[in-house]
């Protein structure tokens, strides 16, 4: 594959960190990933921008684009992610020790199989993300507690304690692993209760629990400040976060902010950590698009949709038998049931309320515990009879096929159910399905018809070089350049094909809502090609004004943040000229004349465009 959408970015952090300690890089992550997966790059000399300066997500960005494409991208993201991969071969092992400890040889196997051929797995285990990385922490920490409260030692504790502060290096929803080992360590001692009216004795046991609690914290937060390497502030001297912690966290809406200030105050954590936190409560819930509809907000039933169209159906059957299995009902296994059950539960909750719609990668770290679960219940049921071992194995043979029939593009993973991974794109969107990564596929597909006149809106366009790859195709506007302001090539009101549109463009998470987006049209067309599941190829002529439209409208909003408001409003004018049908430009004129101060002309203009955007959203 090509790069991800996020790769650079990471990659880039970690050889800075390596290099210069600057954690101001990407601070949105915590550096165990991002360091892992530079450390094969250390021995390679290596063109590396400036040190960069400036708002932090644009200079991680930039600086990432610039990093990886001075240098030969191939060699850097290939050393890179078998790096990171490193860490998706751990959580493979930790699940089949897992389920040796908890239930025997047999599920072990089982369970193995499962996670290797798990799809979401395969598609996010190789790549410099932070998603593998927090679900093998989180796992991990489990697996030890779990071993810890079977047989108490000091190395089981402390093995805790390095799990869960791998948890916290690698991603900050890692701090789930302290709320889940908690309720575990109560839930154990209810289990453990032996005379309800020895309250000396519960005391003591209390007592012990929040100790041991206590010291698996201290040895999580001693290996997050190692990460960072014992410093607190988040770059070298002479550079600063842009902006400040102070002024990130103040700004945000939420009850957290005056804690995190005054944990930075106390300098208990590291700087670039607690500026991680401010992003996440500084934010907003994101747009997503599910089941060809688009939704401006996170919505609550986005996960357990995504979950059944992204896990294969041999497993979703599986996990289903699980109800018939005479293990959930055997009061001797209902340790391994909760420390099962409970943190995927815990984690998956926490993903549903998060506001986040982005991804199953976001819930990857429920997976593994379900996957052990899933596999226990199977190989109970499959002892049971022959048919019942016929069916168990079919199930199987269903979860691998499914797996293998989508590899090598297993990042737009969905079930035979839903139509299979050539279907995703009418479904999901960004990481689900298009996360930037068809280059390749796309140049092979060029280069075998000798195209060379083309056009392409390509999702990852400020992250990633499309002419690094020899991508000879004009730019379309694409969301994320309009949306952050980021100046647009000009584009005609009709064009010839081939055109070559990213599936996440398609969709338009980005864009704001189906009546700015300029390529929904083309949901209804069906495409001449599919290229590695994640880029549409059309054929023909097309009336494309609203795309062109677009270029005019990203002028007018930046001409009339520096003042220049008549030119600003002409480009308004023009955009809507172009397309006057469309909400864009409405909503472009509105801008300038409110800057303006001609605000009735603003509201009317405004209206019209939510007139439009109104019978946008009537035809779902």
């Amino acid at each position: 594959m090509s790069q991800t959408f996020d790769e650079a970015c990471h990659v880039f952090a970690g050889y800075r960190y390596w290099k210069d300690f600057d954690f101001g890089i990407n601070p949105e992550h915590p550096p165990l990933v991002k360091l892992v997966a530079a450390m094969p790059l250390l021995s390679l000399h290596l063109r590396t921008p400036p040190r960069p300066q400036g708002y932090f997500k644009a200079i991680e960005f930039i600086g990432g684009r610039q990093f990886l494409y001075a240098n030969d991208a191939n060699t850097v993201l290939l050393r890179a992610r078998l790096a990171a991969a490193l860490l998706a071969l751990a959580l493979a092992l930790t699940v089949f020790l897992a389920a040796h400890a908890m239930w025997g040889a047999g599920p072990a196997f089982l369970a193995l199989g499962l996670a290797v051929f798990e799809p979401n797995l395969v598609a996010h285990g190789s790549l410099v993300t932070t998603d593998v990385g927090v679900t093998f922490g989180i796992f991990l920490a489990v697996f030890c507690f779990y071993s810890f409260v079977k047989r108490p030692s000091a190395p089981w504790l402390m093995a805790t304690g390095v799990a869960a502060g791998i948890a916290l290096a690698s991603k900050h929803s890692g701090i789930l692993i302290f709320p889940i080992l908690l309720l575990l360590g109560l839930l154990e001692l209810q289990l453990r209760r032996e005379n309800s009216a020895d309250k000396k004795n519960g005391r003591r046991k209390v007592l012990t629990l929040i100790a041991s609690l206590a010291a698996i914290v201290a040895i999580a937060v001693v290996l997050l400040w190692s990460t960072y390497g014992f410093r607190f502030a988040a770059r070298p001297a002479g550079s600063t976060l842009v902006p400040p912690l102070a002024v990130l966290a103040g700004g945000a809406h939420s009850a957290g902010s005056p804690f995190l200030l005054a944990v930075a105050r106390w300098k208990l954590l590291p700087e670039s950590y607690l500026f991680g936190f401010a992003d996440i409560l500084h934010g907003e819930a994101t747009p997503t698009y599910l089941l060809g509809k688009y939704y401006p907000r996170a919505q609550w039933f986005w996960f357990p949709v995504i979950f059944a169209i992204k896990s294969t159906l041999g497993f979703l059957a599986l996990g289903l038998l699980l109800v018939f299995s005479p293990l959930i009902r055997n009061p001797d296994r209902r340790r391994e049931l909760i420390f099962l059950a409970i943190p995927a539960a815990v984690y998956f909750a926490a993903a549903m309320a998060s506001g986040i719609n982005l991804g199953v990668r976001h819930i990857l770290p429920a997976y593994p515990f379900v996957i052990v679960l899933v596999a226990a219940g199977a190989w109970s049921l499959a002892r049971r009879s022959r048919a019942l071992a016929i069916l168990v194995a079919a199930l199987v043979v269903l979860h691998v096929a499914s797996s293998l029939r989508s590899f090598p593009d297993d990042i737009a993973y969905a079930n035979e159910l839903w139509g299979g991974s050539a279907n995703s794109y009418r479904l999901v969107a960004d990481s689900n399905v298009d996360w930037g990564q068809g280059l390749k596929a796309m140049r092979t597909y060029l280069d075998r018809r000798g195209i060379k006149d083309c056009w392409f809106a390509y999702f990852a366009a400020n992250v990633a070089d499309s002419s690094y790859y020899g991508i000879p195709c004009k730019p379309l506007p694409n969301s994320l350049s309009v949306a952050n302001l980021i100046a647009v090539a000009p584009v005609p009101a009709t064009i010839d094909g081939p055109v070559f549109l990213s599936a996440s463009e398609v969709a338009g998470p980005f864009w704001g809502g189906d009546a700015y987006n300029p390529y929904t049209e083309f949901r209804g067309k069906r495409p001449s090609a599919l290229i590695a599941h994640s880029i549409l190829v059309f054929d023909g002529r097309f009336e494309v004004a609203a795309a062109a439209a677009k270029a005019h409208e990203v002028a007018a909003a930046q001409l009339s943040e520096t003042t220049r408001l008549e030119q600003a409003m002409a480009e308004a004018e023009t955009a809507l000229t172009i397309a006057p049908n469309a909400a864009g430009p409405h909503a472009a004129r509105a801008l300038v004349l409110a800057r303006m101060q001609r605000q009735a002309e603003a509201v009317e203009e405004y209206q019209k465009a939510l007139a439009i955007e109104a019978a946008a959203n009537a035809g779902h």
